[in-house]
């Protein structure tokens, strides 16, 4: 609870770790606020101050917003993040994230699209659809399968 986050990646962990402990709401809320500063006009997050947004730091963002600090996906910001998914997602429903490892690992093909990318993308890939599928309406586990739609 007292831990002083400086990257994307700990304020969002530092925020869903906060609500797991189950911390006070007004450090939660200190919690939600930083990790909302570092949302781009756009909509999206980035991994690092001088990178560009990827769906990666924005999925694991709504992510950690949704689940550590309690917002809806009906909010402007969730709302803002969303849009942001969906005008950057491949043709193929991947994301494709860049790469900031150093390439001293000899690279093996995994199957997933964006080549030497396609490690980074894939996780960023699942934060992503974690995002989206917060959006979603609950299910009744009784009815009958039916087609579902995102709205934003």
């Amino acid at each position: 609870m007292h831990a002083r986050p400086r990257s994307h990646q700990e304020h969002a962990f530092h925020l869903v770790g906060l609500k797991w402990a189950g911390a006070d709401s007004k450090l939660i809320g200190s919690a939600v606020e930083a990790l909302l500063e570092l949302q781009r006009d756009h909509g999206g997050w980035a991994q690092l101050p001088g990178l560009e947004a990827d769906a990666y730091a924005t999925g694991l963002s709504l992510y950690a917003l949704h689940e550590g600090g309690g917002v809806a996906p009906t909010a402007e910001p969730y709302r803002r993040g969303v849009k942001f998914l969906l005008a950057t997602q491949c043709e193929d429903g991947s994301w494709h994230v860049r790469s900031r490892s150093y390439k001293f690992q000899p690279f093996f093909e995994s199957g997933f699209p964006h080549g030497h990318d396609q490690w980074i993308s894939a996780a960023g890939s699942g934060w992503a659809a974690m995002a989206l599928m917060l959006t979603l309406p609950p299910v009744d586990p009784g009815a009958a399968p039916r087609r579902r739609v995102l709205r934003i």
